[in-house]
């Protein structure tokens, strides 16, 4: 229990955006959260230990809060109480400036705590609106730091670059969002690894905890990406990314057979990308990486996460660094010219040598990309209960860390290219793609920027339907002109794209034994698309 920070907010539905400023703020701490609906013993449990931070918003908006001895109380003077989204960001703005004078410090993204921070630049760039509009909406609205803008607007403006690659480019016009919603990507998901790492959170199982190796998974997959073949007749998707877990645990046949469906049914020639996670320099075979190229993969990844062994036997990844140096060289004997590598900032024990030694390595081997994530503690990975356990102290993740991943991905000549950011991430950074210029992943953008339908085949996968709901701001129109970005980003779709979603099953055997309804189930989805 006394590890433990806990936190009192009510009512619940401010309790995801304080609980991110508190996080963020104080990475070090083990926060938990109290509301109202707590269980009864947690909320004795928290009384006892004293809460760290508590906070009570009343109808007519006041809001009463204790911190560092201290009470407050907070009332807005612009927003109407009713006017929840305006309401919570004057909230959030003041808490923001108690916890900086405490910390002595800012956060890199200010009030920012979505997947999607380069959204607002993103629609800027697209809608033809100008930089400064950007600038001025993260500065005013979230109070992100300028470095953060910087590179939002630079990201985003690749992003368009990499997107206008997409087959169906012909459709748009100048400030018409057809262009992208025309295409569409698939994704492929392979629920299987050689072993569970601490960190991960994803679905993915053990592969020899499937008793039969994995088939009746792989004809199930196969069955639900055929029945699916006439949603899009005749048309080819724009990229395919296989993923997981890990898609190479499965065997050399097994792949074979999976990638030959994809391209008898939806057209997938050399000219789509076409990425392969292979993951683990465990599950790396010759036989398989010769599949893959025979099929014309155009992307791999060879995922280390660090470079250090030490950390490796820590966190449970079996593959040894020296296996992924020869994964790598390996895949680049066979001819891959477009590998991507992986790395994980903030894993335990980890601080500033071990980033070093970890990017003095990629240096040497030059992955054509190079995506730099920032450990996410989530709820469904074993890794904050064992660091607890093992009397390790809290992740490290810090601007020096960060910069020393930037400068060694740089020094390569790979340039970020889309960025993303998750819950609960350590010190309040992102993830962020790299990559030589010319080798971008197309599926990494239209995912993360949501401008293209994407089918989603196996367990665990997420089925997404985009339409354009109308024309671009810059089409011409009064009434469009006169929107705000704030206006555009907020309700019914930014830049008129309306999305709608379907969930595959998590469960192997739920998703083995169901795989017809779930076909079922995006047909209607798609049913007046075509």
């Amino acid at each position: 229990m006394e590890n433990k920070t806990y936190v009192y907010i009510e009512p619940e539905k401010y309790l995801m955006d304080v609980l991110a400023l508190l996080r963020s703020f104080y990475a070090e701490k083990d926060i938990k959260p109290v509301i109202p609906e707590s269980r009864e013993d947690v909320k004795a449990e928290a009384k006892k230990a004293g809460f760290f931070f508590s906070i009570r918003i009343m109808e007519d908006g006041k809001a009463d809060f204790s911190f560092a001895g201290k009470n407050h109380s907070f009332t807005p003077e612009t927003s109407n109480p009713d006017d929840f989204t305006a309401y919570k960001k004057e909230l959030c703005r003041c808490l923001y400036g108690i916890f900086k004078e405490d910390t002595g410090r800012e956060l890199p993204w200010g009030m920012m705590n979505g997947v999607r921070p380069t959204k607002p630049a993103f629609v800027c760039a697209f809608e033809g609106r100008g930089r400064h509009e950007a600038e001025e909406y993260y500065r005013s609205e979230y109070l992100v730091s300028d470095d953060k803008i910087t590179s939002s607007w630079d990201i985003a403006v690749t992003e368009l670059n990499v997107l206008s690659q997409c087959e169906h480019r012909e459709l748009s016009v100048p400030g018409d969002v057809r262009g992208y919603t025309g295409g569409y990507s698939l994704y492929i998901g392979i629920p299987f690894c050689p072993t569970r790492c601490l960190y991960c959170s994803f679905t993915a199982y053990p592969l020899s905890s499937v008793k039969d190796g994995g088939n009746a998974y792989v004809q199930a997959l196969i069955s639900e990406m055929k029945e699916c073949g006439d949603i899009f007749p005749g048309r080819a998707p724009d990229s395919i990314y296989m993923g997981g877990g890990t898609p190479t645990s499965l065997s050399a046949s097994q792949l074979d057979r999976i990638i030959s469906v994809a391209e008898d049914v939806y057209f997938a020639g050399p000219n789509i990308e076409f990425t392969v996670e292979a993951g683990r320099a465990d599950s790396i075979t010759e036989d398989k990486l010769r599949i893959l190229k025979k099929h014309g993969i155009s992307r791999i990844s060879v995922n280390p996460q660090t470079f250090n062994q030490k950390t490796l036997d820590l966190i449970g990844r079996k593959a040894t660094a020296d296996e992924t140096v020869r994964a790598f060289e390996l895949a680049r004997d066979l001819g891959f010219d477009n590998v991507n590598m992986d790395i994980i900032l903030g894993l335990p024990g980890e601080g500033a040598d071990e980033v070093k030694h970890t990017m003095e390595v990629i240096s040497q081997l030059k992955p054509d990309s190079l995506t730099v994530h920032s450990l996410a503690l989530k709820r469904a990975s074993a890794m904050g209960e064992w660091l607890e356990k093992n009397g390790h102290s809290a992740i490290v993740n810090t601007d020096e860390i960060q910069e020393i991943a930037r400068a060694g991905a740089e020094s390569i000549g790979l340039k970020p290219y889309y960025l993303y950011r998750q819950k609960d991430m350590s010190g309040g950074f992102e993830n962020v793609g790299y990559s030589v210029p010319g080798k971008e992943c197309v599926y990494n953008v239209a995912m993360m920027e949501e401008v293209q339908s994407i089918l989603g085949f196996g367990a665990g996968t997420i089925t997404k339907k985009v339409t354009a709901s109308g024309t671009s701001v810059n089409a011409g129109t009064h009434e469009l002109s006169q929107r705000s970005l704030g206006e555009l980003l907020s309700g019914g779709g930014s830049m008129h794209l309306d999305i709608e979603r379907c969930e595959n099953y998590k469960d192997v055997k739920d998703y083995t034994e169901r795989v017809s309804d779930l076909s079922r189930r995006k047909k209607e989805l798609f049913e007046h698309v075509c």
